[in-house]
């Protein structure tokens, strides 16, 4: 009996000796208004939530023209601030946020006059070092506006909103960078296109080789390199029809400028690849030399029976330089045309080298004595035939 009596004065002491737990508290939120009304031009509001000490809240809205300026978050009675952008266009329109949970419903009616608005700008640019500038806006008195930039650079310095007549004034910042940049300032739904050059001062170029000198036949690509700091730009023109440029026509930074060259079969060329770049020095050319051929005939004047027949001339060619002739100096291509259809090359054509160009001439049943002449390159023979 004694030990049940102590057992159960145990339980009831283990019982008595726990802590309390505290209950969870019951937040309750009431707002001051649940429906606002604003007027055309726009304006700002406040909505305070009720609710108990340690009861957070947030607040969010749910279109771009209702924005809350001030905290959107909090624990307790507080107040809201609500603003609202002026309403630009020709509808009344209804929007809302969310507060603690609870919806507010905003009411915007639209504007007592059709708004139309005029900039006084399109484009403006400006130099590297930046600048202020500013946009006037017309329209009419109850007619709202605002003035947005896309860019960090691009900032508003005043007259971000208004009513009316305006002037937006901004600021433009210091470029840094190398190349030109672009951003758009908005004003009353009309877009001002901002353009700033870029500090080429920190581009130096450098090119190398300057000068090639090559043979009249180039199978490969030809490069010279241009040496810059990234971002820097730069374009290349061929400047002859027989320079073709492989790596494109404008680029930036350090890069390897790759051309081909034709054949040339004729006296010795040079011509430019221009180099450009937009400082003080402006850029530089790459003269290519390319090797040519000088020809000679044995004979300029060959005179045929009027019953016709075969004759011939030699071709002598030499490469300039000569370095390129290759080692029987055989390298010179040519063709030798006929130019009247009564005389025939039976040689083999083109050919390379010197060489004995044979022809055939018809026999000339025309009644009158005539001549035509048989070119190779820059050289011509002159072939006279009497009548028959």
């Amino acid at each position: 009996m004694r030990r049940a009596l102590l057992f159960a004065v145990s339980i009831v002491s283990a019982a008595c000796s726990s802590s309390p737990v505290a209950p969870t508290p019951v937040c309750n939120y009431a707002l001051s208004s649940t429906a606002i009304s604003v007027e055309a031009a726009g304006g700002s509001r406040a909505v305070t939530v009720t609710t108990d000490t340690g009861c957070s809240w947030t607040a969010q809205s749910g279109v771009s023209w209702i924005t809350i300026p001030g905290a959107t978050n909090g624990t307790g009675t507080a107040s809201v601030g609500v603003t609202v952008s002026a309403n630009t266009t020709t509808a009344s329109r209804t929007g809302a946020l969310t507060i603690a949970g609870l919806t507010v419903t905003v009411s915007q009616v639209a504007p007592s006059v059709a708004c139309e608005y005029l900039v006084n700008a399109d484009r403006t640019s400006f130099s590297k070092d930046g600048g202020s500038g500013s946009v006037t806006v017309n329209a009419a008195g109850p007619c709202g506006w605002t003035a947005t930039s896309d860019a960090p650079w691009l900032t508003i310095a005043s007259g971000s909103s208004g009513t009316g007549e305006g002037v937006v004034s901004f600021s433009v910042a210091r470029n840094f960078g190398v190349g030109e940049r672009r951003a758009v300032l908005l004003v009353a739904g009309r877009s001002i296109d901002i353009v700033q050059t870029g500090d080429m001062g920190v581009c130096d170029y450098s090119v190398a080789p300057v000068e090639l000198n090559v043979c009249m036949s180039v199978s490969s690509e030809l490069t010279t390199t241009l040496t810059t700091a990234n971002g820097c730009p730069w374009t290349v023109t061929a400047g002859a029809p027989w320079l073709s440029v492989v790596s494109g026509s404008s680029g930036s930074g350090s890069a390897s400028i790759r051309f081909r060259v034709s054949d040339n079969w004729e006296a010795p060329r040079d011509a430019p690849i221009q180099v450009r770049w937009p400082t003080q020095t402006a850029g530089q050319n790459v003269r290519v030399f390319q090797a040519g051929c000088l020809y000679a005939v044995t004979r300029s004047a060959i005179a045929v029976a009027a019953t016709g027949g075969t004759s011939n001339f030699d071709v002598l060619q030499q490469s300039v330089p000569n370095t390129c002739g290759g080692p029987t100096q055989n390298a010179c291509v040519w063709t030798a045309v006929a130019e009247v259809p009564w005389i025939t090359i039976l040689t083999s054509m083109p050919h390379a080298g010197d060489d004995r160009v044979s022809f055939n001439v018809a026999p000339n049943s025309t009644g009158v004595a005539r001549t035509g002449i048989i070119r190779v390159r820059d050289k011509t023979v002159v072939v006279s035939q009497p009548a028959q």
